[in-house]
């Protein structure tokens, strides 16, 4: 007995299905390596993409930096830093610089070890110029005859 024709006969059932079917596990499996990145990126203690991280074993010395007014900036090693305590590798050799709008400054070179309070005094910095009159007439007055 023969069966009538019928439309998928010739054609694999549920093809279609199966193509989305590994589209959809294709695109499951890269959100999966995406979420893990960024986790491995989001977490506290990771290391990846951070640009000069210390290794594991490296001490860390506190920084606290007393006396700092309102809107000053603050300096490490040459690069701005917006807080007034702070973590530096442990015996190594630091530049702080803290500056305000005034024109006011406070320079120190310091080897971190341990915790360190350093008090920020600001000061302005005076530069003593000796003026000689440049004028003609009184040189006149001046000269001895």
């Amino acid at each position: 007995m023969a069966h009538p024709p019928r439309e998928h006969d010739g054609q694999p059932r549920h093809s279609v299905g199966r193509v989305l079917d590994s589209r959809w596990m294709m695109a499951f499996s890269v959100l999966a390596v995406l979420v893990a990145i960024a986790w491995a990126l989001g977490e506290p203690g990771s290391t990846a993409g951070r640009v000069g991280t210390l290794a594991p074993d490296v001490t860390m010395a506190t920084i606290e930096l007393l006396g700092v007014p309102q809107g000053a900036e603050v300096s490490l090693d040459g690069r701005r830093i917006d807080n007034t305590l702070f973590g530096v590798a442990s015996g190594t050799r630091h530049a702080l610089e803290v500056t305000d709008a005034s024109g006011r400054s406070w320079r120190q070179v310091f080897l971190a070890k341990g915790s360190l309070s350093l008090v920020v005094d600001l000061r302005t910095h005076f530069v003593e110029v000796q003026v000689v009159p440049s004028d003609p007439e009184t040189e006149q007055e001046t000269e001895p005859q």
